[in-house]
């Protein structure tokens, strides 16, 4: 439509329409101008015409790709009118009588990934012959800077870590915007006796490598509003003493309002590792000695025969028994006999099976009675 009305415009010109000096400024006020961020242009079309009434100027501007969207607003003074309000380009019919002038408000959003300069040009047409038709356009020129507030954050959720033992960090670099960050780099050296493996994940668009080994050195794409996520798993030296103190950083190329946090340090306790102890199980078994001494009553009947001397002797005790002529009845002796009894009992503690009290008296009683019947009736002495 722009098109064609100059083409209009031109054509009635050429005609010999009335002059009609219009003119049109458009600045920001500012030289630069962050991607990401907004500036407002202020658009100012007149007529400094005597007596010429521009009832069919229009004003138009059409915005670059580096603005991703504007909104407009509109005031007239001095007679002039236009449209009250509107969004994306203007491309807006006003009248604007001798005198008269139309402002426009514009606040346009530029694109976080813009780079370079941003150049935009507003224009006034009309069908009249302008005396002075260089100033029927005008250009603001602003340099595009990056500007980036990046942010990292570290920490393993403990305060004490033992040597020789392994902690899980978790490290998140972030951009705040309001630019992107294409070629920012996040770094984690690890300290001396520290050995680690991670992995990450992008979010919000961001990109990071996946996995590594090691320190951290990672060219990552941290578009505004992005983030990543490293796990870090840190195994530690069993020489480690002290406090295993690491810093995490976050850095790129623009600028970043507010650097206070592009580095995060965790810092934590180190509790020596447990000594080592060699355990080994092993039944021993023990022996006690036990010497018991059962008593056993043995009974002897002689019915004739010489005397007989029999001796036994059981190691604790002798008892000697005599039986002379044949008595007129027969004759019983009652002989006592200690025997004593060596047992080998496992030891407390040990495994295996422990004979109970009962058990252990049948079995002394038992070997009693054998020692002392192997010796009831030895062989009579030859006459």
């Amino acid at each position: 439509m722009a098109a064609a009305a100059i083409a209009l415009f031109a054509g009635e010109a050429r005609a010999g329409a009335p002059e009609a000096d219009l003119a049109i400024t458009k600045t920001d006020g500012v030289a630069t101008v962050a991607a990401g961020g907004s500036t407002t242009y202020t658009i100012t079309a007149s007529n400094s015409s005597p007596s010429t009434t521009a009832n069919a100027a229009l004003v138009t501007d059409v915005f670059p790709p580096a603005i991703t969207s504007a909104t407009w607003t509109c005031v007239g003074a001095g007679g002039g009118t236009c449209t009250a309000a509107g969004s994306g380009n203007i491309n807006d019919a006003v009248n604007l009588p001798p005198g008269g002038s139309v402002t426009y408000t514009v606040t346009a959003q530029i694109s976080p990934s813009a780079t370079g300069v941003l150049s935009n040009t507003a224009s006034v047409l009309h069908p009249f012959v302008d005396p002075d038709p260089a100033n029927n356009s005008a250009t603001d020129t602003d340099s595009i800077t990056t500007q980036s507030d990046l942010a990292i954050t570290k920490t393993d959720g403990v305060t004490t870590v033992t040597a020789d033992g392994t902690t899980t960090y978790t490290i998140a670099a972030s951009n705040a915007g309001p630019s992107d960050a294409p070629n920012a780099t996040v770094v984690d050296v690890l300290p001396a006796g520290v050995t680690g493996t991670w992995t990450c994940a992008g979010a919000g668009g961001a990109v990071c490598t996946p996995a590594g080994t090691g320190t951290i050195a990672d060219a990552v794409n941290l578009p505004a509003g992005g983030s990543v996520t490293y796990t870090l798993t840190a195994q530690l030296s069993g020489a480690l003493t002290g406090t295993l103190s690491n810093t995490a950083t976050v850095v790129s190329a623009g600028t970043d309002p507010n650097p206070a946090d592009n580095a995060a340090t965790d810092a934590n306790t180190i509790v020596p590792a447990p000594t080592s102890t060699s355990t080994s199980t092993s039944s021993t078994t023990s022996t006690t000695s036990t010497t018991a001494a059962t008593t056993t009553t043995v009974a002897t009947t002689t019915t004739s025969g010489p005397v007989i001397t029999a001796t036994t002797t059981t190691g604790l005790a002798t008892t000697t028994t005599q039986a002379g002529a044949a008595p007129a009845s027969p004759t019983t002796t009652t002989t006592t006999v200690a025997v004593p009894i060596s047992v080998r009992l496992p030891a407390t503690g040990a495994s295996g099976m422990r004979l109970a009290p009962v058990a252990l008296a049948v079995l002394l009683l038992g070997a009693a009675v054998a020692g002392v019947a192997s010796r009831r009736h030895p062989d009579p002495p030859e006459p």
